[in-house]
């Protein structure tokens, strides 16, 4: 069994945040494999402690998708403040000239896979492309550690590794099984600090905002930040596509600044916000027209809640004119009014230090390394959705009743269909519903 059939049986899917299903882009021919370590999202450690504690692991990974590709070089990006990764993955690469460590700044959005294919290969991946389309196979690093456990020992995709930051007692990173409720999460950091608190699910740049304390955590999370009630964050991103797009159509200057900071401009791409801005005031064919500027837009929140003086929302206006010229039949990689996509000659210089960015989003406080504790956390109970990928939903093959194991394969990807298997995370007895599968503990 190769790399692409056990991380198809073992449900692995992309776990930095997107979801997609690991088997379908490993299944590739590629001339780099590049480990994806960067974790761009301010006060989030995960990936960092994976690699600290995985590296052997996630090299494994590197290696088994490096042979799939017959890709001859493998690259790890790893930034250079994650010492404690930098020093156990330099053990374990010494004398190799197949496989290297690409060390990066500590900036924003270092683990957007364009930029960090740019960085490490100086290549540009067209607007609405993928890696692959420029020789590359790009995937997190705690992906490529389940690949290597699938591919060791057919070990499915059942705990999830995630950061709990933010307005908590005790901050830190924790394994938890697939399907565990926000509460819980909270719990295991020992509680809140404040009487009431909106939580970013996914990081404190690309998360959403939520007040559910039953979100559930899936294979895609990488954790949570906790913010108190009235938060600058909780506030920009409780915004109303109403409210912003009044405010931005009467108070943006067209100062440019949020095009000159943006990381997609800046590699190559047609996207300039401060254009998509003058669509508040515009109708007929010169809006489409400026509307097409926002088709590369990846909703990375740096025009947005970085570098607009006037604190408006160019990254969710930019996002929504993207859906609905999408919608309306537009196609990114069809939109190319310069003929050629090449870096801008300020892409080194106009990166987004970390710790502006922590400050600039009022986080300096939490800024506190997360560190991995080992918990052995057993819930009573787990819910597990049945679409926690990019694809179609799984396919429940358990009925109301039955017993089950952990590890069991409960939902299966459908037949000829992009999606992935799901495992019991515990042991018990499943409920079925329309969206996903509860699993009430032994």
């Amino acid at each position: 069994m190769n790399v692409v059939e056990s991380s198809k049986a073992a449900g692995v899917v992309g776990a930095g945040g997107a979801g997609f299903p690991a088997h379908i882009k490993y299944n590739a021919k590629a001339e780099y494999v590049i480990a994806n370590g960067a974790e761009c999202e301010p006060l989030l450690y995960k990936d960092k402690e994976v690699m600290r504690l995985h590296a052997d692991k996630v090299v494994r990974g590197v290696e088994l998708v490096m042979k799939q590709a017959g890709a001859p070089k493998g690259v790890i990006a790893v930034k250079k403040k994650a010492h404690d990764a930098v020093e156990a993955f330099e053990k374990i690469l010494q004398g190799r000239s197949d496989l290297e460590l690409f060390l990066m700044g500590s900036y924003y959005p270092a683990g957007d896979e364009f930029v960090l294919v740019y960085e490490v290969t100086g290549r540009v991946i067209p607007p609405g492309g993928i890696p692959l389309q420029v020789g590359c196979v790009v995937s997190n690093v705690e992906t490529l550690m389940n690949a290597a456990m699938a591919d060791a020992t057919g070990e499915p995709v059942t705990d999830k590794w995630l950061t709990i930051a933010g307005a908590v007692r005790k901050p830190m990173t924790v394994k938890v099984p697939v399907g565990v409720r926000l509460r819980d999460i909270i719990d295991l950091a020992g509680g809140l600090t404040h009487p009431e608190c909106a939580f970013l699910n996914g990081g404190a740049m690309m998360g959403k905002l939520t007040y559910d304390l039953d979100d559930i955590v899936t294979k895609s999370c990488g954790g949570y930040i906790a913010v108190p009630a009235g938060h600058y964050l909780e506030l920009k991103k409780g915004r109303k596509p109403r409210a912003f797009n009044r405010i931005g159509k009467s108070a943006c200057d067209q100062c440019s600044y949020c095009t000159e900071f943006c990381p997609r401009y800046l590699i190559g791409h047609p996207i300039e916000p401060h254009r998509v801005m003058r669509t508040l005031g515009l109708t007929g064919s010169g809006k489409q027209l400026e509307s097409d500027f926002a088709l590369a837009c990846v909703h990375c929140g740096v025009c947005g809640l970085f570098a607009c003086p006037e604190d408006l929302d160019p990254h969710e206006i930019s996002w929504d004119t993207r859906m609905a010229r999408i919608k309306e039949g537009a196609k990114p990689q069809e939109f190319n009014p310069r003929g050629q996509f090449k870096a801008h000659p300020m892409f080194q210089f106009r990166r987004l230090p970390m710790d502006r960015l922590v400050r600039r989003l009022g986080l300096a406080q939490w800024d506190v390394p997360a560190q991995y504790v080992e918990t052995n956390y057993q819930p009573d109970r787990v819910t597990l959705p049945l679409k926690q990928h990019i694809g179609q939903p799984a396919r429940a093959i358990v009925k109301t009743g039955d017993a089950v194991g952990k590890g069991q394969l409960v939902a299966e990807m459908p037949a000829g269909q992009m999606g992935s298997n799901i495992h019991a995370s515990i042991s018990g007895r499943v409920r079925v519903g329309n969206e996903n599968i509860v699993i009430d503990g032994e």
